[in-house]
């Protein structure tokens, strides 16, 4: 509803109790009773005189036989003329027509703080509709809104619900497990360890660093959770791997598992070739819910003891290979852990820099165990 600025007032003119014909060529009957003759009828009488003095005009009354003088206003239930005053709410006469603007939520309005709080940065808009995100007005809950059709998930772009610029963050492998499936005497932080500073393993122990409770495919309990919302992810060399949106989980949207959009171990960039290890552990299940398989609770490096493996050559099996897992007793032969960066790597849609995603950890061609890691 457009703004609307209206202000209405009364006429200020008498309006009169009765209107008067004029003074020349009057002829006056009574309803229904003949000018010389009574109401009753049947006895005859000398006709009224009208006489014209100077000054005013009387009229005689047909059934009373009294005289009216000068023309006056007569007012059926009182003898004083008001009119309204709008600044004065003790008058009546009229009443303000309603507009946006005058702090009352009317018919067609969706709110109505006033003129002086409806506003295109406050909840309700000059036009008297809400401030919501994809209308391209940054309202007081909003970090930004560039429009319906331009908050997407796409890096430098405004979220979908308008909580984020979407950044672009790295997601690469971790160093080898040298102790095998034996993590203590802090799981996670073994597997934090393994990668570069600043970066958190993609590693799940419940109740301490975990997305979900046990619901598949969603974060509904989030614990010390690396992956962040609205966020782009891409490997060490650029090549992109998933957009998350509300839920903060790789290949997952609207409920569904879907395949990545590039297999999370990298290909070489100039002289830097990742480790050819395959297999990392991630404490999850393909459905982001917790393994069992965990060497005992991540405290055995025993060959009769398994811990279930993803595949990082796979846009699908990522988390875990639906082949099964390893004995604990793997090491720096097979197995890592991988994780990602907290810091933005880019807001915008340009490409990022090579020299910078070569930072890590020392170049090597031979196969460790290792943990997938976010920075």
């Amino acid at each position: 509803m457009g703004l609307r600025q209206s202000t209405s007032f009364a006429a200020a003119s008498l309006v009169f109790a009765g209107c008067f014909a004029p003074d020349e060529g009057v002829d006056l009957e009574t309803d229904g009773v003949a000018e010389g003759s009574t109401a009753g009828g049947g006895t005859d009488t000398a006709p009224a005189t009208t006489d014209q003095p100077t000054g005013g005009m009387t009229t005689a009354n047909p059934t009373s036989g009294t005289t009216m003088g000068n023309p006056t206003t007569a007012n059926p239930t009182t003898d004083e003329t008001t009119s309204w005053d709008p600044s004065d709410p003790t008058t009546t006469g009229g009443e303000e027509d309603p507009f946006c603007g005058d702090g009352n939520v009317d018919a067609g309005e969706e709110c109505d703080d006033g003129l002086e709080n409806n506003g295109l940065d406050q909840s309700c808009l000059p036009d008297c509709n809400l401030n919501v995100c994809g209308d391209s007005n940054i309202g007081p809950d909003e970090f930004c809104d560039d429009g319906a059709d331009d908050n997407v998930l796409e890096v430098g772009a405004c979220a979908p619900d308008c909580s984020t610029v979407i950044e672009e963050k790295v997601i690469r492998l971790g160093s080898g497990l040298d102790n095998g499936g034996n993590f203590q005497p802090n799981p996670v932080a073994y597997a934090d360890a393994q990668c570069p500073a600043g970066f958190r393993a993609l590693f799940a122990v419940p109740g301490v660093r975990q997305a979900t409770d046990g619901a598949p495919l969603v974060a509904d309990d989030p614990i010390d959770w690396p992956i962040r919302p609205y966020t782009a992810y891409v490997r060490i060399d650029g090549d992109p791997l998933w957009t998350t949106d509300d839920v903060p989980l790789l290949g997952v949207r609207d409920g569904a598992s879907l395949p990545l959009l590039s297999q999370p171990r990298e290909t070489c960039v100039g002289n830097f070739c990742p480790f050819l290890t395959t297999a990392v552990v991630t404490g999850l299940n393909a459905d982001w819910t917790n393994v069992s398989q965990t060497c005992d609770g991540w405290s055995s490096a025993s060959e009769t003891q398994s811990m279930s493996v993803g595949n990082v050559e796979s846009v699908a099996a990522f988390l875990r290979d639906a082949a099964g897992g390893t004995a604990c007793s793997i090491g720096a032969e097979g197995v890592s852990v991988f994780g990602g960066t907290p810091h933005v790597l880019r807001r915008t849609n340009s490409r990022p820099d090579p020299e910078e995603l070569k930072k890590g950890p020392v170049n090597s061609t031979e196969p460790f165990s290792r943990i997938v890691f976010l920075r």
